[in-house]
């Protein structure tokens, strides 16, 4: 009688890699998907598809209290501390002197 043919599984451990991409979006979760008490109303205009983005992402975290203007918000302030000085310098140089 044939032997049934032989079966091999190859289990891969999680690599460093894996591991690394796991933190990283631990990490951006934690930062720009936590929740944040918004004392404003202010209305702001977005592409739709940016909306949609936001929307989806706010979602899987709202049970951490995260929404889209908590989302949007953090991502600013990131976005503010990673390029104030360009911000800056972009501003004061198109400053036009009052008189």
């Amino acid at each position: 009688m044939p032997q049934p043919p032989l079966v091999t599984i190859n289990v891969n451990p999680v690599s460093g890699l894996d591991a690394r991409a796991a933190e990283e979006r631990r990490r951006y979760a934690a930062k720009f998907l936590k929740p944040v008490i918004l004392r404003s109303n202010t209305k702001v205009y977005i592409y739709p598809e940016v909306h949609a983005i936001l929307s989806r992402m706010a979602e899987k975290f709202r049970d951490n209290g995260a929404s889209i203007g908590s989302y949007v918000s953090e991502i600013l302030l990131d976005h503010f501390a990673n390029n104030r000085e360009v911000m800056e310098a972009l501003y004061n140089e198109n400053c036009k002197s009052l008189f």
